[in-house]
């Protein structure tokens, strides 16, 4: 199901009133102008830029960092310290305050507080530097990019993921049980097909088999238009280095979180507690940890989705928030190159190709250890150490009765 309020208020999923509307607005971290305008566009609700000034003070909402507001601030940003905003920096973790604890702090409060609690990370990211690539491309759905993340598939969390080109709105970021599960990868795709009631002009992938389903569903659904890339031309294949949008963004998903997950898995392993090479270990390890992870996916593509994209002199695309970017593009000069298909059409596919099951560990594990948790009236994990603990538990009692 798509999350995000954009999204939603353009399909006419949000009624609230304008006071409830302005309240998630500003926690979403959207500036007083983008506000007026998603109001305007998306609801109908001209507001001046002194009224919104209004409504905001009358919802007690504001900007400014108080003493109150810092320490509590200080506390949310040492508890996500302790998990994936361990590689953040001060724009993301100002965004994961808002979105995740409902604190709106400056980015320079957000800062000096990074700086007293890591101050060692501050100065590796301070010095770090990065690479840039020409890239064009002119709207929403003109290019899509696909790619699997394997830096976490050793410990049994193979991820997927896709990019929008125009935008850099990541569009579906998935753990499964695999990534290279053709049905799968294809699930992850017909969903999005179904989101948008359409498909993009073009997707771009590698040529592994994993992309065989969607490279068929997609040159299906485009064989019969006459634009400059259908059909056959609808699809780029090429090497996963030259798919340059979803590999740079590999690598910004990795300082935006999925760092700490492979320094815990490998903090596991080095230290005896799991082996890779134990399927127990491996399916204990997804019925443990695979729901936490996904969710501090989600976390992940909504705060990136939401962040503040500076424009570049090198690039077509514009500046921006993703999410803006992606759904109101004539904001910018741009328009959505998604093409219509027949949504029964859409269907009658998901019903030939998608699957129901691709996250959590095998069945015959997943009955065992939801026995053993009866019995030990253990309760599924709402953190990492609760997981932790749940891994430990589950994997001793699970040998002593096979053994």
């Amino acid at each position: 199901m798509e999350d995000n309020i954009i999204w939603r208020s353009l399909h006419g999923e949000m009624h609230d009133d304008k006071c409830n509307l302005i309240r998630d607005y500003f926690f979403a971290g959207y500036t007083y102008d983008e506000m007026i305008i998603i109001l305007h566009c998306c609801h109908g609700i001209k507001i001046s830029i002194r009224q919104l000034h209004r409504e905001l003070r009358s919802l007690g909402l504001r900007r400014h960092s108080t003493t109150e507001r810092r320490q509590r601030a200080f506390q949310a940003v040492e508890l996500e310290l302790q998990g994936s905003g361990s590689t953040f920096g001060y724009r993301s973790m100002t965004r994961r305050l808002a979105s995740a604890h409902g604190l709106v702090v400056s980015r320079h409060t957000v800062s000096s507080i990074l700086q007293t609690l890591d101050p060692e990370a501050v100065a590796r990211r301070r010095n770090r530097v990065i690479d840039r690539r020409t890239y064009i491309n002119k709207g929403p759905n003109f290019l899509v990019h696909i790619d699997g993340y394997d830096k976490l598939k050793r410990y049994g969390f193979p991820i997927h993921g896709a990019i929008d080109g125009y935008s850099r709105r990541i569009l579906w970021l998935h753990v499964a049980v695999s990534n290279n599960n053709p049905s799968i990868v294809a699930t992850f795709f017909l969903k999005y097909l179904c989101d948008i009631n359409a498909v993009p002009r073009c997707v771009r992938m590698d040529g592994g088999t994993e992309n065989i389903l969607v490279e068929d569903i997609q040159k299906a659904f485009r064989w019969e238009h006459t634009d400059d890339m259908a059909a056959e031309k609808s699809v780029i294949i090429g090497s996963s280095h030259s798919n340059q949008r979803i590999e740079r963004w590999w690598r910004s998903g990795r300082q935006g979180g999925c760092q700490s997950w492979i320094d815990l898995f490998a903090s596991m392993e080095s230290e005896g507690i799991f082996s890779t090479g134990d399927p127990l270990h491996v399916e204990c390890m997804r019925f443990c940890f695979m729901d936490l992870l996904q969710q501090d996916l989600d976390k992940i593509r909504i705060d990136w989705n939401q962040h503040t994209i500076r424009e570049s002199s090198d690039v077509t695309s514009p500046g921006g928030k993703p999410d803006l970017l992606y759904h109101l593009p004539n904001l910018f000069g741009a328009i959505d190159y998604k093409v219509d298909v027949n949504p029964t059409d859409v269907q009658k596919v998901v019903a030939d190709y998608a699957v129901q099951k691709w996250q959590g560990c095998d069945i015959q594990f997943e009955c065992q250890f939801n026995r053993i948790m009866l019995e030990k009236r253990l309760t599924k994990p709402t953190n990492i150490n609760e997981a932790l603990s749940l891994f430990g538990q589950l994997v001793v009692l699970d040998i002593t009765v096979n053994g």
